[in-house]
C-alpha cells in the first residue's frame, strides 16, 4: 500500500491517541514525508505493533525498531524477531491494516457531502445525520446500542467508521475531510 497518511488519519487507523504518533515524529522516530506531516505504511504498521505490545521503549530503542522493520519491509520478510521471546508478524499487521483502510475507504465513498445538506458536513446517505454527530457521540462513550435505537438504519460498520472519521479528520472551523485530502 503505497498511501501516505496525515498523524490523525494514521492515529485513528491504529487506535493510538494522535500525541503519541506526534511523539513519533517529534523525536524523528519516524521521518514523515518531505515537506508535510505525513506518513507511509510502514509507519502505521510499527505503530500498530507499538500499540499491541503496550510498552515503553526508549526513543533510541524506537528508532532502531523502525529501521529494522523498514529493512525487514524491504527484504519482505513476513515477521521480525525483536528478541528472544519478541516477535512481529508483519504480515498479520500489514493486512489487518490493508482491509480496515481498504473498508474504510470503501465506506467512505458512499457517505454524502453536498453544500446543500446540513451546511456541507458530511452525512450518512439519504439522510441529514452528520457522520461526525455519530462518531462524537461514540467518543464521549456512548454505546452502540443506544445509539443504533435511535438510528436504526445505521449499520455497525457505519458506527466503527464513524468513530474513526472524527478522529482521522478533527473538527477545525469550516473544513471538511475533503480539505485535508
Amino acid at each position: 500500500m503505497e498511501t501516505i497518511f496525515t498523524p490523525s488519519e494514521a492515529a485513528a487507523f491504529v487506535q493510538l491517541p494522535e500525541k503519541q504518533v506526534y511523539s513519533e515524529l517529534e523525536y524523528r522516530v519516524i521521518p514523515s514525508v518531505p515537506n508535510s506531516p505525513r506518513l507511509p505504511f510502514a509507519a502505521l504498521i510499527y505503530l500498530r505493533a507499538l500499540k499491541e505490545v503496550n510498552f515503553t521503549f526508549s526513543v533510541d530503542y524506537r528508532s532502531l525498531l523502525y529501521q529494522r522493520l523498514l529493512e525487514a519491509l524491504d527484504r519482505r520478510m513476513s515477521s521480525l524477531e525483536i528478541g528472544k521471546f519478541f516477535t512481529l508478524h508483519l504480515d498479520a499487521i500489514a493486512l489487518e491494516l490493508s482491509d480496515i483502510i481498504t473498508r474504510f475507504k470503501d465506506w467512505q465513498k458512499r457517505l454524502v457531502t453536498d453544500s446543500n445538506i446540513m451546511g456541507g458536513e458530511t452525512v450518512f446517505p439519504n439522510s441529514r445525520l452528520t457522520v461526525r454527530r455519530i462518531g462524537s457521540m461514540l467518543e464521549r462513550g456512548e454505546s452502540s446500542e443506544v445509539i443504533r435505537e435511535d438510528y436504526p438504519y445505521l449499520s455497525q460498520e457505519d458506527l466503527e467508521f464513524a468513530q474513526i472519521y472524527v478522529r482521522a479528520y478533527p473538527s477545525v472551523s469550516g473544513l471538511t475531510h475533503r480539505d485535508y485530502l
